[in-house]
């Protein structure tokens, strides 16, 4: 809920208090801000009707969900099959936002080094082009959980999922797991507690694995080099007036700041939860906290571009404290009154 209200705010905001000068800059921020509405809508839609949850056990990592008893089908294996699209639908949503965030990237470097291709933005040709790579990400990420991993047999390492999953949440998720055992358990005891041992390294999870790598890494590289190159040529520019260049330096910490959500609640979760069983590493209770990271992101998201956008924060601002002209006699008495918010 938060999070809708906080980016429908920030949608009013970007309506109401943005200047010309940002030009079609302005679309990309609420295109930003409609999708965080969306991806808190799914949370939401979702999280009633279906329990959720990573579980990580020694080099065994997996995700898997569960319907309400309320939620009926005609069979339990369309039920595994639903569940786990589902999960791969949810997890590849939250991939889209640092696609969008590439998207910021290139405005903002071409608003400072080429300004003259930025009529481009404006073209529809070039918007579908530009579509097309958060769509691409959004499939591949979806095709290779749908297809890449594994969670419909009967492996051992499933069966430890399972039990784990008994033991911390007092239910035992036995169908719709999506799973990367990178080293396959060759023996399962399950007596109080549960013991695997790793055995066999398996080349699907591992391709798997350095693909899902491959999308975060690289789009992470194009963020950074768009943004090192625009704070370069901000700093080196000659060519603007000190005002235009503060906008710049301003618009540019801000998408910096919008980068860093993004990063910090979903691609560092994703890498940490995916990796370090791979390299038996502690995760640190990442598995049980990367849902819950993931479902914070939208409304922070609005959080840091409401803070760090100045027209914004001042407008917003300006809407809880009005100034009120009161006429008495040949004097004005300028008082400042706070809305109620009861």
């Amino acid at each position: 809920v938060a999070g809708v209200i906080l980016n429908l705010v920030l949608l009013y905001a970007i309506r109401r208090f943005t200047k010309k000068a940002l030009g079609s800059y302005k679309q990309l921020l609420t295109i930003f801000a409609g999708y965080d509405v969306f991806l808190t809508i799914l949370h939401s839609t979702v999280k009633p009707v279906r329990e959720q949850h990573v579980v990580i056990v020694g080099t065994t990592f997996g995700v898997a969900g569960i319907f309400d008893d309320r939620v009926r089908f005609s069979s339990q294996h369309f039920a595994e099959q639903k569940s786990q699209r589902i999960t791969s639908f949810y997890a590849s949503c939250f991939t889209v936002p640092f696609a969008l965030m590439n998207i910021h990237f290139l405005y903002r470097f071409w608003s400072i080094r080429r300004p003259d291709l930025l009529y481009l933005f404006s073209v529809n040709k070039f918007i579908a082009f530009l579509t097309f790579f958060p769509i691409a990400e959004f499939i591949m990420w979806y095709l290779m959980c749908i297809n890449g991993l594994t969670g419909e047999g009967t492996e051992v390492g499933k069966t430890v999922l399972i039990s784990e999953t008994g033991r911390r949440f007092g239910k035992e998720f036995k169908e719709g797991w999506l799973m990367m055992d990178h080293w396959a358990c060759l023996r399962c005891e399950i007596n109080q507690h549960t013991i695997q041992e790793s055995g066999n390294f398996q080349l699907q999870i591992f391709v798997m694995l350095m693909c899902y790598n491959a999308i975060m890494i690289i789009s992470f590289s194009i963020a950074s080099t768009f943004g090192i190159l625009t704070f370069y040529y901000i700093q080196r520019t000659e060519t603007i007036s000190m005002q235009a260049l503060n906008m710049q330096l301003k618009l540019f910490i801000a998408v910096c700041g919008q980068t860093l959500v993004p990063l910090i609640f979903v691609y560092i979760p994703y890498f940490c939860v995916l990796n370090l069983p791979f390299f038996r590493l502690p995760i640190f209770k990442m598995d049980d906290l990367c849902m819950l990271f993931t479902s914070c992101f939208p409304a922070w998201d609005a959080i840091i571009l409401i803070v760090l956008m100045k027209d914004y924060r001042d407008g917003l601002i300006s809407i809880i404290r009005r100034k009120k002209i009161i006429p008495m006699g040949n004097t004005v008495i300028s008082t400042l009154f706070i809305a109620s918010t009861i």
